[in-house]
């Protein structure tokens, strides 16, 4: 099923929501923002971390968007606009009109937020504590060792060590542990703060848990 909702239209130009496929989390929605009449005026992928999104279910939490519109924004402020799957056309919400909020640009100035603009990176681990469903499927689909080695090597950059696949092996097939807490005992790791790594966003397809 796919879902979605328009927040917000800016001052600046920006349109902001939330467009998800429960079919296929993994797959960021290509979505477009139409006006009255129907036309295009932007279009962007849905593949935006938001923790209200993680807290509410919605997605893995990675289906936010801000795209920018092609006209002025004064002139949509009263206006309906609606959110469409681009792929289909499918309608996935009008908003008649769009809640409105001043807003401005505002430069990237540090590293953080250079990570908080970047789709394509999580900034921290708890930001994949909403994608659980996928690291089930990827249990499921090719078994617990092949999970905790494709962690150890996503997380830590090496392979998982005998001792590492025992314990944490026996932890998961009693239910013990989820694939995100594993995660997260990696990334709390004396090793990993040694040698912090970027780690790929699910939006990405270095992103090593898709659907198998």
């Amino acid at each position: 099923m796919v879902r979605g909702w328009l927040d917000e239209l800016t001052s600046a130009g920006h349109v902001t929501g939330w467009a998800v496929d429960h079919a296929a989390l993994d797959r960021p929605l290509a979505i477009a923002i139409l006006d009255a009449a129907g036309q295009e005026i932007a279009w962007g992928l849905a593949h935006g971390y938001r923790a209200d999104l993680a807290d509410a279910g919605i997605g893995t939490g990675w289906c936010g968007f801000r795209v920018r519109v092609s006209v002025p924004a004064r002139t949509l402020r009263r206006a309906p606009l609606s959110l469409v799957d681009r792929a289909t056309g499918t309608p996935l919400h009008r908003a008649d009109p769009p809640r409105y909020t001043e807003d401005a640009d505002t430069p990237i100035a540090t590293v953080a937020d250079l990570v908080d603009a970047d789709p394509t990176i999580i900034g921290d681990i708890t930001q994949l504590r909403g994608c659980e469903p996928l690291f089930s499927a990827y249990i499921k689909a090719r078994g617990v060792n092949a999970f905790i080695r494709a962690a150890y090597v996503y997380v830590l950059g090496r392979p998982a060590d005998e001792a590492g696949l025992a314990r944490y092996g026996g932890l998961i097939r009693k239910a013990a542990l989820l694939g995100y807490d594993l995660l997260a005992i990696l990334a709390d790791s004396d090793e990993f703060r040694a040698r912090p790594r970027t780690l790929a966003a699910p939006s990405v397809p270095s992103f090593p848990f898709h659907r198998a």
